[in-house]
């Protein structure tokens, strides 16, 4: 449908009794336990717009889709739809027919094809009475750290009592009301094949499922990239869970509100980066105002209040590196001051183990719950990253150095400056 075409649709009540987009974000709001003022700080847009949405006077675009995506735990084509089943003010958007059980063959067409779930790529041949198959990755790694193609024309044999890492070729996302259950294929388990992972996938996931083949058979077992390999079943949630559910019902309102907001990942990133800037940044208050001054960079911006001039020039100094980064022909003496500021603070900012996620998260790369990830980069190619947990930090330099990115660059990725793109 095309975007006038659909924002027409959002002013009216769908067609046969279905929910026109904003009545449907309306019911959203009221699942996720949020007001419209947190709906628009957590996706970065004004109040307004949101009251608009919901009102019909404003369609939901491209890039709306896919804040109100990260948001809500659903894909960005989910919230480009025309309209939605009335049933959907529900958690599960419909697919709860009977109760809150396992997810059958039809129910989980339906959910992967309406976006409240997302297997990609799909195949529906892969899809069993209760349950899906998900096919093995090209590569596997050994207990000595080695990385095999099984991409090639011979297949790789797992020997009695040794165990592989592996991954699935399929990428999931689940909403933050859903969760899964794996294990071995039917075809494999009565051959002694052990698939070893967590309790479930949980809610919100967002990535290749990680997990480890135990062949506890007596014979070898043949492993080629792309045959099924585990099953998962699908289930919802009866609602949400709450931030911590050891507080009183008042205490997880407020909290789950503030987990809810502080999904998105885009924001917490680009305030760390920001207020990295800002930290080098001297501000001087004086009777026409507050001067925001960056010696390093020669910039100096005068505003009404210290927080706006601040503000300004964290944009301006951005802006400054974006531009010498896209035109190389640029000044060289400015190229060599903005080099040096931002490689000091690409060296000095350490990041936590929940930083390291978001920012994993804002270039599409999800960690999941594990301490490593196996990351497919823009480039094609696949590299570990550890992750730091506890009271561990890791420099942003480095982190950029195992995503073989430059530094300075993903200081702009992660400030929302410019996009991630793969293929580049």
């Amino acid at each position: 449908m095309a975007a006038d075409t659909r924002g027409n649709a959002t002013a009216e009540r769908g067609s046969d009794g279905e929910l026109a987009p904003g009545e449907h974000l309306r019911a959203e709001i009221e699942r996720l336990g949020l007001d419209q003022v947190a709906v628009s700080q957590a996706v970065g847009v004004s109040r307004q717009s949101i009251n608009n949405i919901v009102n019909g006077r404003q369609s939901i675009s491209r890039a709306m889709a896919g804040k109100l995506g990260r948001l809500t735990g659903r894909s960005s084509d989910y919230w480009l739809r025309a309209s939605f089943p009335r049933t959907t003010n529900s958690a599960a958007a419909g697919e709860r027919l009977r109760g809150f059980g396992v997810l059958v063959n039809h129910q989980i067409v339906r959910a992967v094809t309406s976006g409240i779930i997302r297997i990609d790529p799909f195949d529906e041949a892969h899809v069993q009475p209760a349950s899906v198959d998900l096919t093995l990755g090209d590569s596997v790694g050994t207990a000595e750290g080695e990385k095999l193609d099984i991409r090639g024309a011979g297949p790789f044999f797992l020997k009695s009592g040794r165990t592989v890492n592996a991954s699935t070729r399929e990428r999931l996302e689940f909403p933050q009301d859903y969760i899964g259950r794996i294990g071995a294929v039917q075809s494999l388990a009565g051959n002694g094949i052990l698939i070893l992972h967590g309790l479930q996938i949980g809610p919100g996931f967002r990535g290749h499922l990680q997990f480890s083949i135990f062949n506890a058979g007596l014979d070898d077992f043949e492993m080629r990239g792309g045959e099924a390999i585990v099953a998962i079943e699908i289930m919802p949630l009866a609602a949400t869970p709450a931030h911590n559910v050891g507080d009183t019902s008042e205490t997880q309102h407020a909290r789950g509100r503030d987990a809810v907001v502080a999904m998105s990942c885009n924001e917490i990133c680009e305030r760390m980066i920001r207020d990295a800037v800002r930290e080098k940044t001297q501000i001087d208050i004086g009777k026409g105002g507050a001067t925001a001054r960056i010696a390093e960079l020669t910039i100096e911006i005068l505003d009404r209040s210290a927080d706006a001039a601040l503000d300004a020039a964290v944009r301006a100094a951005l802006g400054g590196l974006k531009t010498l980064r896209q035109k190389r022909s640029g000044a060289q003496k400015d190229r060599e001051k903005y080099n040096a500021f931002f490689a000091a603070i690409g060296a000095r900012l350490y990041l936590t183990g929940e930083q390291t996620r978001c920012a994993l998260a804002v270039l599409a790369l999800p960690a999941g719950a594990g301490d490593t990830l196996i990351a497919e980069l823009r480039d094609g190619s696949e590299v570990v990253v550890p992750l730091p947990t506890r009271s561990a930090r890791v420099s942003l330099r480095q982190l950029a150095r195992q995503l073989h990115e430059d530094a300075l660059d993903l200081i702009l990725m992660l400030a929302g400056v410019v996009p991630y793109r793969r293929g580049e």
